[in-house]
This record gives C-alpha cells, structure tokens and sequence, in this order.
C-alpha cells in the first residue's frame, strides 16, 4: 500500500515520511534510497514511537488526556450517559476507533490512535486516586 499526501524530504536528501496536516510529527518511515514503505513493512517499535508522537502531538494540542477524559465523563453524566469512570471514555474512544476502521481500514491514524487510547486506558486503569488529585483541580466544567 502505498502513501498519498504531502511528503517531505530529509535535509540529506533522503525521504523520511508522510506527514499529515493535523499531526507534523507523525513520519512514516521509509527506506533510504526515498521508496515509500508499506504499513505492512514497519516494525512494531515503528509503530508504537509514531503512537507516541501521535500522543505528544495531541497533548500539545489538547492537553493532559486525564483532563479531556474528565470533561467528557462530567459531560456524559449531565446528559444521563451511565459511565463507571473517565477511563470509560477511553473504551467508548477505542470502540469509536474500532467501528471507523471497519469503514476504513487503510487509515494509518485509526491504528495509532487505537495504540494512544489503549496506552492512556492502561494509565487510567492502574492510577491511584491520588493521580487524578492534579487532573480534578485543574479541569474546566
């Protein structure tokens, strides 16, 4: 499979990636010679650094995931959603994903994102109380 969208090229010259207009430092990465690279050929550590990128660049975007996943719960509760928890939101963010990409599934973002929401699950899931201290007194609503 191949790549479309804006690409760019390395200082040396060589290619390094697709780049998306929402997410700039989310690199595809690519042989030397400047061939694109299928999905199928990068490795699982690609895969999990350009999930983390993915998280850096929303977290700069949107801030601390805690908080968002806070707002959304208080949110869903004012208008009678039934949630355990903000990390709920978190499985309604990775069901979300999982429906998109039955639609679409050469989307190369729905599996990073897929990857970022699990990760911030695992955060969620196995904080303490005292991790969320921070994230309630600071979120909005």
């Amino acid at each position: 499979m191949q790549l479309s969208g804006p690409h760019i090229a390395h200082p040396s010259g060589s290619f390094t990636g697709h780049i998306s207009a929402l997410k700039p430092k989310l690199l595809t990465k690519a042989i030397n010679e400047g061939e694109r690279v299928s999905m199928s050929e990068r490795s699982l550590s690609d895969w999990l650094s350009d999930a983390g990128d993915t998280l850096e660049d929303r977290g700069m975007e949107y801030g601390d995931p805690r908080h968002n996943l806070l707002r959304i719960y208080k949110i869903s509760k004012l208008l009678g959603i039934q949630l355990r928890d903000p990390a709920d939101v978190a499985l309604v963010f990775i069901a979300t994903k999982l429906s998109r990409m039955v639609e679409s599934p050469e989307r190369e973002d729905s599996y990073l994102d897929l990857i970022g929401y699990a990760a911030i699950l695992g955060r969620c899931r196995f904080s303490t109380p005292e991790d969320w201290d921070d994230v309630e007194s600071d979120s909005q609503l």
